[in-house]
């Protein structure tokens, strides 16, 4: 029941700041929507504040991108309205610089150009652009783009609000709000093939599939992970099977290790950034519940760390325990941040809210502590960090439970 409860009160504080000022608000006061218009033509920038601004809409201009830059992280707006061809950073610039940020990654973004080659509607999908309109436009045109986005955003906040419910009375029937991400992404790219499919060459196509297709791989993970780490709190004080799993063991340790470092450097392209050396040894420990901690420990640093830096993976014997150390040359962890560590406290969420839930080493941790085991963390920040997880050897454990 604390593990259960320990959980909730994770997801809890996750969901709430990722929703963060929607929860505070009263949803049944309605709310002016500020959208920021980012535009060099003085003619079409006046012309097109004042068609929303008599729609209700409080509109924000800018006449360059970098103005429009500015603006943006600043009053964060609920939609932008960009022009491509600008001076100082064009819309290709700004659309980039708010994707990375992650203050402004999720505010809707709609091109505005007189540019209609496949080429340039191609660059700003790739980019993150939620629509992509051509001058010269309609009223009805503009508005029903604008609208189309609003109706997608309070069917996203009406998702938090009801999975923030859901979690607060029965964390059993949902899952993490993690999933939204992911889930997002394949709406948006749906959308963009039923809306824009006419406008796109064959080749295209197969392009946004396999898109779709990596975001639903990242579902299926993340709910792998989920009931993992449930499977192993829930199970915890079964004696019959902490008995089962402690008596189980890996001869081929330096293959097993070696075989999963060498799958997930070259799932980020990083082959040469792998310096593996593996010594075998018996480990108490079954080769599935092995692989699983080295692939959430190696992952994690590939994750986390550039390409072009390494990533040392280390296996040894050290008295009675095997050490399997990790090290990468990353963004690191700052001190509380280790001290505070477990289920869905996310390193840096602040900095990087859509690479992972930190739920991955909670899974190495806790599977390490099953064992008998443990995992550490050494970090020192924005220079490097080493996990390294020490299990039992054969023969070192006995059946006390």
């Amino acid at each position: 029941m604390v593990a259960q409860s320990t959980i909730i009160l994770f997801l809890l504080i996750h969901l709430t700041i990722s929703i963060g000022i929607m929860i505070t608000k009263d949803p049944d006061k309605p709310t002016m929507k500020k959208i920021l218009l980012i535009e060099d033509n003085p003619n079409v920038l006046q012309n097109t504040a004042r068609m929303l601004q008599a729609e209700g809409y409080m509109v924000i201009t800018a006449n360059n991108g970098r103005h429009g830059l500015e603006i943006a992280q600043q009053q964060i707006p609920s939609l932008i309205i960009c022009d491509i061809m600008m001076p100082e950073i064009d819309g290709y610039g700004v659309i980039s610089a708010l994707r990375n940020n992650p203050a402004t990654t999720a505010i809707p973004f709609i091109f505005l150009s007189a540019k209609s080659g496949k080429t340039d509607f191609r660059q700003g999908m790739e980019l993150g652009s939620d629509d992509y309109l051509t001058k010269p436009f309609t009223r009805d045109e503009l508005l029903g783009a604008i609208n189309a986005q609003f109706k997608k955003q309070e069917i996203i906040n009406t998702y938090y609000k009801q999975e923030l419910d859901n979690l607060r009375g029965n964390i059993s029937k949902s899952l993490p709000h993690q999933l939204l991400f992911p889930a997002i992404e394949v709406m948006g790219l749906a959308d963009i093939l039923v809306k824009n499919y006419h406008a796109m060459e064959a080749h295209e196509v197969p392009d946004i599939g396999k898109r779709i297709r990596k975001a639903g791989r990242n579902m299926h993970e993340m709910v792998k992970k989920f009931l993992l780490y449930a499977e192993l709190e829930s199970t915890e004080n079964d004696a019959e099977w902490l008995n089962q799993i402690r008596n189980s063991k890996t001869t081929f340790v330096d293959i097993e290790i070696s075989s999963c470092a060498k799958k997930i450097a070259e799932n980020y392209n990083r082959n040469s950034d792998l310096n593996a050396e593996i010594k075998d040894a018996g480990i108490q420990i079954s080769d599935s519940y092995l692989n699983v901690i080295a692939k959430e420990i190696i992952d994690n640093a590939f994750k986390f760390s550039s390409e072009g830096t390494p990533v040392d993976v280390l296996g040894r014997t050290e008295a009675q325990e095997y050490c399997l150390s990790v090290t990468d040359r990353g963004q690191g962890i700052e001190p509380e941040q280790v001290a505070n560590f477990g289920a869905y406290m996310k390193f840096e969420k602040k900095l990087y809210i859509q690479q992972g839930t930190g739920l991955g080493l909670a899974i190495a941790k806790r599977l390490a502590e099953l064992h008998r085991g443990r995992l550490e963390i050494e970090s020192i920040p924005y220079e490097q960090t080493t996990v390294k997880v020490f299990l039992p050897l054969v023969g070192t454990l006995y059946d006390d439970i």
